[in-house]
């Protein structure tokens, strides 16, 4: 168990002291039993507790690994002092009311996506993490894949060149849910992606969807994304799809890139192709020229003619290149986000997906959702630091109103 704290590291995070760290999970199911695996072979961690109300999932969970605690309740893991921090896979509107006890009762907390399903309660879990000093961190898992990182590389390094835009499909033939739809079920993922890739924001969504299976839950979702910068981006999400894809294409000025994780080997693709129209091409000719005696555009400007007009202008250049498979290292991503949780418990670093990054999504998901209800119109996107402004006032609000409520 961590039996003490140091200093204070910024961005409310302390330092712990470096030892085993007891993990409790609470939530075994689908996605859960694959933390119960990772956790139980990680060295420098010990899963000590498992919750889950499903008495067959424990049952499996008993069958395999013996010495773990089980139970069905998750008071019994948040209320255990020797256990250092605890992992949410529950069904998201649990998400919440879990995390914010184990906050308060001074666990570090990593809550499976989607953070929250309301962006005001996601930046009161901000909030309380910071003001407790634990890690709150949130499972967007592809920000630890080896090859959605290899592409950031890319991105950043400029070999795009100018980013024009983005499309994410992310299908499969069911599990359908009833809890959520899938827009709040799968697009989380794509969400998460392009904030990480792009460093950007966008400024306004549009969603359109259809419920085929389960009246009021939509199994398919088509999502549009606007930056100020002038990129959009469109997110392709079902439940009913015959084929299992999860892929991000990026189309720069320069080269674009295909990301592929349906597939076993070649999951990034590099295409060394690009479309220049002509006029693009004799203004950069005409810029890069230097200007003497008057003729510099070769007597054409002498003559009245501008290069830059006429049918010429609507004329294209096709760059056709190579396609380049970059060798890539490939680990586990969930197994790298575990890792990453446990690094910033023992030295206190700020989580890459911490919970602001997570509430962001979240804000993204409820203006999307706002567009589905209003038939695909496009809803403005509030910055980051002013959603959290709102949630707090509109936390201060409620609060006022129950204190009032009671008498005060």
């Amino acid at each position: 168990m961590l039996t003490g704290f140091k200093t204070d590291l910024g961005h409310g995070v302390r330092e712990a002291i470096n030892q085993v760290i007891n993990v409790g999970l609470i939530g075994c199911g689908n996605w859960g039993r694959n933390y119960v695996r990772n956790f139980a072979q990680i060295s420098g961690a010990r899963l000590v507790a498992c919750c889950d109300i499903n008495p067959e999932t424990l049952l499996s969970i008993r069958e395999r690994y013996p010495l773990i605690k089980l139970t069905k309740n998750y008071r019994d893991i948040a209320g255990d002092p020797k256990i250092d921090a605890v992992v949410i896979a529950t069904p998201p509107a649990n998400h919440y009311p879990i995390a914010r006890e184990c906050l308060l009762r001074g666990k570090h907390v990593l809550v499976e996506k989607p953070f929250t399903l309301s962006s005001e309660e996601g930046y009161q879990l901000v909030d309380i993490a910071e003001k407790t000093g634990r890690v709150l961190m949130v499972g967007h898992i592809m920000d630890y894949h080896p090859g959605m990182r290899l592409v950031k590389k890319y991105i950043r390094n400029g070999e795009l060149g100018k980013i024009f835009y983005l499309h994410s499909t992310r299908t499969s033939l069911g599990i359908v849910r009833e809890d959520v739809s899938v827009l709040w079920d799968k697009a989380p993922h794509d969400i998460a992606s392009l904030l990480y890739l792009l460093e950007e924001e966008p400024v306004s969504v549009a969603a359109t969807g259809k419920a085929f299976v389960n009246e009021g839950v939509e199994d398919v979702v088509f999502v549009t994304l606007c930056f100020a910068s002038g990129i959009i981006a469109n997110i392709h999400v079902s439940w009913l799809d015959p084929c299992k894809a999860s892929r991000t294409t990026i189309i720069g000025e320069k080269k674009m890139i295909v990301f592929d994780d349906g597939e076993a080997l070649e999951k990034v693709k590099v295409y060394s192709k690009g479309v220049n129209s002509r006029r693009d091409l004799l203004r950069k000719r005409e810029n890069s020229r230097v200007p003497s005696n008057g003729m510099e555009n070769g007597g054409d400007a002498c003559n009245g003619h501008d290069p830059l007009n006429g049918f010429s202008e609507f004329q294209y250049t096709f760059t056709y290149g190579d396609v380049y498979i970059p060798k890539l290292k490939m680990s586990e991503p969930l197994r790298n986000q575990c890792l990453h949780f446990l690094e910033c418990i023992r030295e206190g670093k700020h989580p890459q997906t911490d919970a602001a990054s997570g509430a962001r999504v979240v804000s993204v998901l409820e203006k999307a959702q706002e567009s589905l209800k209003r038939n695909g119109e496009y809803v403005p996107i509030e910055p980051g630091s002013e959603a959290a402004l709102a949630a707090k006032e509109s936390f201060m609000a409620k609060a006022r109103l129950f204190w009032k409520g009671l008498g005060f």
